[in-house]
């Protein structure tokens, strides 16, 4: 791409700077804004391409920038700029639009890269629009509705399938054979089943068929072709409303399945980097409070055990994330094991009684009389009461009370 319009935005003259320099060779038209707010008016009168932007920025910070390229100027790319603190918010900004984000401290060469790929992404959606514009002045050239039906059909990206009542293809699109690698072309007269020898494809179109309903399935490499499917399936019914037949899409998300778990694994990557310098925190302060001789003369306990309390709070919020990165990578572990219900309870509420003493509040426990059992995952279960029990002290004015009970009726315990 030519003219191609680049603004910074950022509080910190070196950043700016530093990706200017970066970029400066590439004949770039380069703009610079110190906050949010100077930013959103350059951008009302200048018609820029790409935007790199610092998230934490005083007064108009980098989501609002976001959000309002995003409602008026979607087609800008916006890249953030971030430090390892905001990383979260960083991913965040993705989910909400953002094309990629650079860590600080950054290269010149990964700026470049970051770049170009934004660039590449412009000129490939330049493209689109350009072949987009040109096949509908090829539709409009065309004068019976049959004809205009077919060459949509012919153009899609998606892999298009239809089948009358029985399972057998009536009809597809060249796509059809590209995204889901049919050996068997042509396939129209056959059987889908002969074609596509993964049993839940077909069970997902006959179950379309026969419940008369959209059926909707993801199947992963090497179970239809070694892309990434995700199929939708419609019943076709006739005047009548009888089902005769279907229409099944599958299109390829295996890009956004790999950014998506590129993003589990960077969460994964900090989270683990933050953890390791936490634990040796925590065990140098138990260190020095266990050796510490004016422990009792100086009331050194309660802020060691202060200083302990807010690391475990570190500590929980990291596995927290690491736990996030597992549940959308599908590798989370339970560790099933018997657990004494009390034991769990009172060891979370040992926990949170500084935290309800420094608001005056008062933490009771009324257990049931019988003792229970229960199989969970220790770690899991612990986390969640304790966000129970956490919030209801965070959330309660001071001076005010928390009752915590138990009752265990009919093989379930309330809590």
């Amino acid at each position: 791409m030519k003219n191609v319009r680049i603004l910074v935005i950022d509080d910190e003259k070196v950043i700016r700077e530093g990706v200017e320099r970066a970029l400066a060779k590439r004949g770039y038209e380069i703009a610079k804004a110190e906050d949010g707010n100077k930013g959103l008016e350059l951008l009302k009168t200048v018609d820029f391409d790409i935007v790199l932007t610092d998230l934490m920025m005083p007064g108009l910070d980098g989501f609002a920038v976001l959000d309002w390229i995003r409602e008026n100027q979607p087609h800008v790319q916006v890249i953030v700029i971030t430090g390892f603190a905001t990383v979260t918010k960083a991913v965040t900004a993705m989910k909400q639009g953002a094309f990629d984000f650079v860590g600080k401290p950054f290269t010149p060469d990964y700026i470049r890269v970051v770049v170009d790929r934004a660039i590449d992404r412009l000129a490939m959606r330049a493209e689109t629009e350009k072949l987009r514009e040109e096949k509908n002045r090829g539709l409009e050239a065309i004068d019976k509705s049959q004809s205009r039906l077919k060459t949509v059909f012919s153009c899609m990206a998606e892999a298009v399938l239809i089948t009358d009542l029985e399972g057998i293809v009536v009809l597809h699109n060249p796509a059809a054979i590209k995204i889901l690698e049919i050996q068997t072309d042509p396939f129209i007269g056959k059987p889908l089943a002969a074609s596509i020898r993964d049993r839940t494809a077909v069970a997902m179109v006959n179950e379309a068929m026969s419940h008369a309903k959209v059926v909707t399935r993801e199947f992963p490499p090497g179970s239809i072709s070694r892309k990434y499917l995700r199929a939708y399936c419609s019943p076709v019914t006739n005047e009548q409303g009888m089902v005769i037949g279907s229409v099944t899409t599958f299109e390829d998300i295996s890009i956004p399945k790999q950014i998506d778990r590129m993003k589990s694994d960077f969460v994964a990557m900090v989270a683990h980097e933050l953890k390791s310098p936490l634990a040796s925190v925590e065990q140098m302060i138990y260190a020095v409070q266990v050796g510490c001789e004016y422990e009792a003369t100086n009331n050194c306990n309660a802020l060691h055990h202060r200083m302990t309390t807010r690391t475990k709070d570190l500590l929980r919020l990291i596995d927290n994330l690491l736990n996030l990165s597992k549940l959308e990578s599908g590798t989370v572990v339970f560790n099933l094991e018997p657990v004494r219900g009390d034991d769990i309870i009172r060891d979370v509420l040992d926990i949170t009684r500084p935290q309800a003493e420094s608001k005056k509040i008062s933490l009771d426990y009324h257990p049931c009389g019988e003792d229970w059992l229960f199989n969970i995952d220790y770690d899991h279960m612990r986390t969640a009461i304790m966000n129970i029990v956490s919030n209801s002290v965070k959330y309660t004015p001071d001076g005010g009370r928390v009752l915590l009970s138990t009752e265990v009726v009919g093989g379930f315990v309330n809590i």
